[in-house]
């Protein structure tokens, strides 16, 4: 826990500082030119948006694992945001067990909430904390061949298990609107949509623990060996309001 917060401190330390270097670069007047103060409008209170994480469709359309995640994002003041996000994978990682196959799957949700910070017009910069559950089941077999040929060889099966998980995320976000009527800046179809991208640092709290053959992937965190477990996220972002 010393490492995860030391990592968010300092990353809010420095979205603090970038957006205070953009809003000073928005607002300070030329050397040259006299400026008149532009009186600004106050920030929206609400901002719903509804969130794709189309790279995990790529991926399931390309024949990898299957997953699907979506999210609701509440942003206040332009500025502070809360997140609620909900997916279901089913994992078949190729090199789970040697000589046997293995695959996992189930939903898991996140809650969390964190800082946005314009970077421009156009762009903003984020950070934020996640807490996250996945329930899942797990199964598999392992073919066991016996060295001195003395026993005859067999194949392990287990499951399915039922298994719960829960972790903790440190997530970075940047993304754009994405501009769909260049010659109109200012149009509405301009500010519907953004794309972007997450990266996230998973810090596995507890999962269900077997023995013989311990639990490999968790859906919506991957291997358990793997702690903290990094993961970057790509996503398209619709603004209904």
């Amino acid at each position: 826990m010393k490492r995860l917060s030391l990592y968010i401190f300092s990353s809010w330390i420095s979205l603090i500082g970038l957006a205070q270097v953009a809003d000073t670069t928005q607002t300070a007047p030329s050397d040259s030119v006299a400026t008149l103060p532009v009186e600004q409008a106050p920030p929206q209170l609400l901002q719903p948006s509804l969130l794709w994480d189309y790279g995990k469709s790529i991926t399931t359309a390309a024949g990898f694992d299957q997953k699907y995640e979506g999210s609701l994002t509440l942003l206040f003041f332009e500025r502070y945001y809360l997140i609620g996000e909900a997916g279901k994978a089913s994992l078949s990682p190729e090199n789970a067990i040697e000589n046997g196959s293995y695959t996992s799957e189930g939903e898991y949700f996140r809650v969390g909430g964190g800082y946005m910070a314009p970077i421009n017009a156009t762009s903003r910069l984020g950070i934020g904390v996640n807490y996250a559950i996945s329930t899942f089941e797990d199964r598999g077999s392992a073919w066991i061949k016996s060295s001195e040929g003395v026993q005859d060889d067999y194949q392990y099966n287990f499951g399915p298990r039922q298994g719960e998980a829960r972790w903790i995320e440190a997530a970075i976000t940047s993304e754009s609107n994405l501009r769909l009527n260049k010659k109109e800046p200012e149009a509405k179809i301009n500010q519907l949509f953004s794309i972007g991208f997450q990266f996230r640092m998973r810090f596995m709290s507890t999962y269900d623990r077997y023995s013989v053959i311990d639990v490999y992937s968790v859906p919506g965190y991957g291997r358990v060996v793997n702690n903290p477990n990094p993961a970057l996220n790509i996503y398209l972002r619709f603004h209904p309001f």
